[in-house]
């Protein structure tokens, strides 16, 4: 029985190949697009999903209120992990470690490397809780000494190729010429995606000396730094809202100022990989982003499974005398469902396995858009299998049912005196499953214009500072410090190309804040206000074109001495004139300066209290360059930048010369945005290919139908532009109704995305008859394939028949 369902599904499958192929095409994309969005939620949800009971594993993160500006942090002050041990009961292991963000360069037999970021200090304790597989050396000893490393195996291979594990134990490795540590022991590497993937740990005894202990502020409560962090593992009956109450307890007898209040809270290690407001080690993953991805994938079902109820509906005349004729013969409706279902059945399965195929091609071309860890492999697994299995039967029932119903409710003496002329399904139905295809389209396609319209808005808006020609560069974190620093400012200074030199931290913009808490005593009233802090020398806010407002600009000096303000941090300190605050002791320093605001962050955040100061011996360890004109080609910047290595080969022989050029940092932090752009420009050309293979499917049968019609009206005088007008006027209409219909939908969602901006373009009437009219030409693009020809026909050849 199933055999001869699946043959004659086979032969209708292929007797009507223009209208199969539609639907093929059709739920290929559909079914590709929910493939992938699987195989990324699969991956995400795959991160530290291996450790041990990892549901009593948590991370200890910190959240500071600046007297009402909430700043959360993912690490913690130092001391803390030694107040966890000794005084929470119902922590069963402490694991303590450090980021080593500040290492630049590692030295082995002679040969030097970068830092690539994935380097700790820890103890023991952190193997308990992210397990490693060890391949020498033991996880009770190897980290028990100071100056001593354990290696995975993909590192120790990288340092000493060739060596098998037990052969690198008791190998030197030198971090920063200073650090001089000796292998202890080599791990696999993680088998599993992990946020705690890190490469190179030192042992956590090591922190106390070398000057690292006050680098690390091992001492300090005051201190909060996301290099430092702490995972706990409390006991099966631990009660965490009561541990998170005694952190707090213990937190605030540490307490070191009365303005600002600091509190320790548990993070799920589950929980790591998708909570921004505490960063990860890793690449984190947003579940906005993964609901946003679901909701396009089943959107792009919706529309695969419109068209095949529209098309197989459309041609249910056409079948009916064959549902007669089985039925004549004593075919039961369960088993004209049956034969029905088998055909979506079998379209589906065709369906699946070309998306199987073309799904790692898809992997490569999105790789962009895709985690960094998600490879082709990911589709080699009983998981996915299963995954396309289940989608394969719910498009096959949801999609085929109501058509197979439709199909099976004919009667054998109404189809056999030819009376289907109405029974091919309700109009209606299938004009509002075709609008549904377009509103979606067409939301997709005003969204895209909105998109690309508010980056264009925040990279084109005034920053308040110069961004063109400017190339900011990173000086080894050791060394002779500044005595390099101002030799090297010498050298460039004296380059032809460049225009000037400054040393200072970050630039006015980038992505992260550094901030304090600044104090002003305003008679009897203390004012407190969080403040981010900019550092530079005198010639910092002249290169970047500063504007000053009131007061100078203030001088170079080894340790903070005077502040200029911004003329947000003026209104936040209580001050309505800039002019009034000059010489106004502000945190123990006179304000000398105001300049005009200018953007520190991306558009979402607003313009923050700021303060700029001089702090040579501490933070000014950026140089800021400014090139002349580029010229033709951008020669001069590249001569420049020649020279500049040059120099720096000179002042640092042994470090990398890398820099970055600020216009394309600031253009970075859109990334998202210009992504979400990339993505919804494929959504929605996606979007319209189902919509418009579904409307040709249409007009192809609508015109089949209409054969002799257009025969008669070109015979009695029709002119080709009034039988395209016949033909496309119904099919407009709808398209027409999808985009009233889009209108509000669009707005209502454009206008919650862009409530995410502190400054954001607004939403013009232009962007929607944009979308619009897109709408229209290629919906009437889409037409013209089968209605100019079949306006072109000879009507004898429609007529002849006759």
């Amino acid at each position: 029985m199933l055999k001869n369902f699946l043959l004659v599904s086979f032969r209708n499958i292929w007797r009507n190949k223009a209208f199969s192929l539609i639907n093929i095409m059709g739920l290929v994309v559909g079914i590709s697009a929910a493939l992938m969005v699987y195989l990324v939620v699969h991956y995400e949800n795959s991160f530290d999903r291996f450790e041990k009971d990892g549901d009593h594993i948590y991370r200890v993160v910190t959240e500071i209120d600046f007297n009402g500006d909430i700043i959360k942090n993912s690490g913690i002050a130092a001391p803390v992990a030694g107040m966890v041990a000794n005084y929470i009961p119902a922590a069963e292991t402490v694991a303590p470690f450090f980021e080593n963000d500040i290492t630049g360069r590692i030295t082995v037999n002679g040969k030097d490397f970068k830092n690539g970021k994935d380097i700790i200090y820890a103890d023991k304790n952190y193997f308990s809780l992210i397990p490693h597989q060890w391949l020498a050396g033991s996880p009770e000893t190897s980290l028990q000494q100071p100056f001593k490393v354990v290696l995975t195996s993909g590192k120790a291979a990288a340092y000493f190729p060739g060596l098998p594990a037990e052969a690198v134990l008791g190998k030197e490795i030198i971090y920063d010429d200073t650090i001089r540590t000796t292998v202890s022991g080599i791990v696999a590497d993680l088998q599993y995606p992990s946020d705690f993937a890190n490469k190179e740990f030192i042992s956590l005894a090591t922190l106390q000396s070398n000057g690292l202990k006050e680098m690390y502020s091992l001492d300090q409560w005051n201190n909060v730094n996301a290099s430092s962090q702490l995972l706990v593992k409390l006991n099966a009956s631990a009660n965490v809202p009561k541990v998170t109450a005694q952190l707090t307890k213990l937190k605030d007898e540490h307490r070191v100022d009365d303005y600002t209040k600091t509190t320790l809270h548990l993070q799920a290690l589950r929980d790591i990989h998708f909570n921004k407001d505490y960063t990860a080690q890793g690449r984190p993953a947003s579940l906005t982003r993964l609901y946003a991805l679901g909701g396009v994938a089943l959107a792009l079902l919706l529309l695969a499974g419109i068209n095949f109820i529209n098309l197989t509906t459309a041609q249910a005349a056409r079948r009916a005398r064959e549902t007669g004729i089985r039925k004549s013969l004593g075919s039961s409706f369960p088993q004209l469902i049956t034969q029905f279902l088998s055909e979506t059945l079998l379209l589906t399965l065709l369906a699946c396995i070309l998306s199987a195929l073309i799904t790692p091609l898809l992997i490569v071309a999105f790789h962009s858009f895709l985690p960094v860890g998600l490879t082709a492999m990911a589709l080699y697994s009983w998981q996915t299998a299963l995954f396309l299995a289940g989608l394969c039967i719910a498009i096959t029932l949801l999609a085929g049912i109501y058509p197979a119903m439709v199909l099976a409710r004919f009667e054998p003496v109404a189809v056999l005196k030819t009376q289907v002329q109405s029974a091919a399904g309700k109009l209606w139905l299938r004009k509002t499953l075709t609008v549904s295809q377009f509103v979606v389209a067409q939301v997709f396609i005003i969204a895209t214009i909105i998109v690309s319209k508010q980056v264009h808005f925040s990279l084109s808006r005034d920053p308040g500072f110069r961004k063109d020609a400017v190339v900011t560069v990173r000086t080894p974190f050791r060394g002779d410090g500044a005595s390099q620093r101002n030799t090297l400012q010498e050298k460039w200074s004296a380059i032809p190309e460049i225009a000037m030199v400054s040393q200072g931290g970050m630039p006015p913009l980038f992505r992260g804040f550094i901030s304090s808490t600044f104090s002003y005593h305003k008679g009897d009233k203390e004012i407190n206000k969080n403040v981010e802090i900019r550092y530079g020398d005198s010639a910092y806010a002249k290169l970047y074109d500063l504007k000053f407002v009131a007061g100078r600009n203030l001088r170079t000096s080894d340790t903070i001495a005077e502040w200029v303000l911004n003329e947000k941090a003026v209104t936040a300190l209580g001050f309505r004139n800039p002019q009034d605050v000059i010489g106004e002791i502000v945190q123990n320093h006179p304000v000398v300066g105001v300049v005009k605001n200018f953007y520190t962050s991306s558009t979402r955040k607003e313009i923050p209290a700021l303060a700029i100061a001089s702090d040579a011996s501490r933070q000014h360890r950026n140089m800021h360059v400014l090139l002349r004109a580029p010229g033709e080609n951008s020669i001069v910047w590249k001569h420049a930048l020649e020279k500049m290595e040059k120099a720096w080969k000179e002042v640092y022989p042994r470090e990398t010369f890398s820099y970055n050029f600020l216009d394309k940092s600031i253009e970075a932090l859109y990334e998202e945005e210009r992504r979400t752009g990339q993505l919804l420009n494929w959504c929605a050309g996606l979007a319209f290919f189902i919509s418009a293979l579904g409307l040709l499917g249409l007009v192809i049968f609508t015109t089949n139908q209409r054969t002799r019609e257009i025969g008669i009206r070109k015979v009695l005088g029709a002119s080709v532009w009034q039988m395209v007008t016949l033909l496309t006027s119904d099919f407009m209409k709808l398209v027409g109704i999808a985009f009233v219909l889009a209108i509000p939908l669009s707005w209502w969602a454009m206008q919650h995305w862009l409530s995410s901006y502190a400054y954001r373009t607004p939403l013009s009437w232009w962007v929607f008859a944009a979308g619009g009219g897109l709408m229209a030409i290629l919906a009437l693009a889409t037409m013209s394939i089968k209605t100019i020809r079949a306006a072109l026909s000879n009507p004898v050849n429609a007529l002849k028949s006759e």
